[in-house]
């Protein structure tokens, strides 16, 4: 038998051990595959673009990491495999990881990053998060130390049941600004009458986070920044399982044809 096949069956079982095979969690996995086809262990995700960032130049040394998600706790695990894989690593979080840092936040980010052969670069990764239980439960998840299930993501499930019930809060609140920005950025994106559920809401903020992000990296001289974004959704699983719903995936440097080249993520 050949090594290929050895190394297979060796991250199979250890797949199994983690939690991560399909037979494991019956109906978490398809539920997952039939919102979110195409989603990935966050071990996987991150292992497939560091390694395919690493042939544009990008490596732990030369490049900073910056990351916008959800400050809820239970997304830290993200935020610790991008500082594995790519060291000091710049906060850009915020409710349901919409980017609201602006044009100073983005300033005093890429003054932080390193310089080397005449570049600076960095990595970006920016998603919003959405949980889904063992029996297939959209939203639901289970948090150490609380008996009862919690919600994932809560910012973004406010607006679902404010949608639902026909009662928007349309208020600025200076004393809640974070989520008075997200509902204003998702209701602009909404046609009258819409009422997405929880998985559509997700994805809508995923989008608006994409625009965001482009948006405000597109201020930025491509003569002296080589960056790549990496977008989509991480999903809480059962048993403690993290995974990610691969979106955009593009590397921008002035030295490339056209200035930037968009990554396949199911070809990487």
């Amino acid at each position: 038998m050949s090594l290929n096949y050895f190394e297979q069956l060796r991250d199979e079982i250890f797949q199994v051990i983690d939690g991560y095979g399909p037979l494991i969690t019956k109906v978490f996995y398809p539920t997952v595959q039939s919102h979110f086809p195409g989603t990935l262990p966050m071990q996987d995700y991150m292992r497939k673009t560091y390694e395919c960032l690493s042939t544009y130049g990008f490596d732990d040394e030369n490049t900073m990491g910056m990351i916008a998600i959800c400050r809820d706790e239970i997304t830290d695990p993200l935020f610790d495999e991008v500082i594995k894989y790519w060291g000091k690593t710049f906060n850009c979080c915020s409710l349901a990881g919409f980017v609201m840092m602006g044009k100073t936040g983005l300033a005093a980010a890429t003054d932080h990053t390193p310089i080397f052969d005449g570049k600076r670069r960095f990595t970006f990764y920016a998603m919003p998060h959405i949980a889904i239980s063992r029996h297939g439960d959209i939203g639901r998840v289970y948090r150490s130390g609380i008996e009862k299930p919690s919600h994932a993501c809560g910012a973004l499930e406010v607006i679902v049941k404010e949608l639902q019930s026909g009662h928007l809060n349309l208020v600025t609140d200076m004393q809640d600004i974070e989520q008075s920005i997200i509902r204003q950025k998702i209701l602009s994106s909404l046609q009258y009458g819409e009422k997405p559920d929880l998985v559509e809401i997700t994805k809508i903020a995923s989008q608006i986070i994409s625009n965001d992000v482009e948006k405000l990296l597109e201020t930025l001289d491509r003569s002296i920044f080589k960056y790549a974004v990496m977008t989509g959704i991480q999903i809480h699983g059962p048993m403690d399982t993290h995974w990610i719903y691969p979106q955009n995936f593009y590397v921008v440097d002035s030295d490339l044809p056209g200035g930037k080249v968009a990554i396949d993520m199911s070809q990487v």
